[in-house]
């Protein structure tokens, strides 16, 4: 018994060697352990940068755009100033226009239209008829 009992366990001064344990381990130590290190890092800056570039680039994009729209938007205020003042403008004529006695002075002034029972007064010279 005691030689089945003996093959059977395995010897402590040599390890037993099964197909699983074939492969060769790698120890990892702490220079191995550094330069994975320094790797992770090397691609993470790396990305960064990429990520910082795209960025950047996205937003200088983006921000000549919003210059021009922003200079676009100003003169079409400005058009639009310009252009309620001018209707301002149309509906205070409008309004005067609806009285007779403006309409009677404009007659006069650019027509040289009358009443007839108006005299009208011409004045010659500078001096106001001397």
């Amino acid at each position: 018994m005691r030689a089945t009992s003996a093959a059977t366990k395995p010897n402590r001064h040599q390890p037993e060697q099964s197909p699983k344990t074939t492969r060769t381990s790698v120890r990892r130590t702490s220079s191995n352990r550094q330069q994975s290190g320094k790797k992770r890092l090397r691609l993470w800056a790396v990305l960064m940068i990429v990520l910082f570039g795209w960025a950047g680039y996205t937003f200088f994009g983006q921000s000549s755009v919003i210059a021009d729209k922003a200079s676009k938007l100003e003169a079409s205020q400005t058009v639009k100033a310009e252009s309620e003042k001018t209707l301002g403008e149309v509906k205070a004529e409008i309004k005067r226009l609806q009285d007779p006695e403006y309409i009677s002075q404009i007659a006069r002034k650019e027509y040289n239209m009358y009443k007839p029972e108006e005299i009208p007064i011409r004045v010659t010279g500078e001096g106001g008829g001397e």
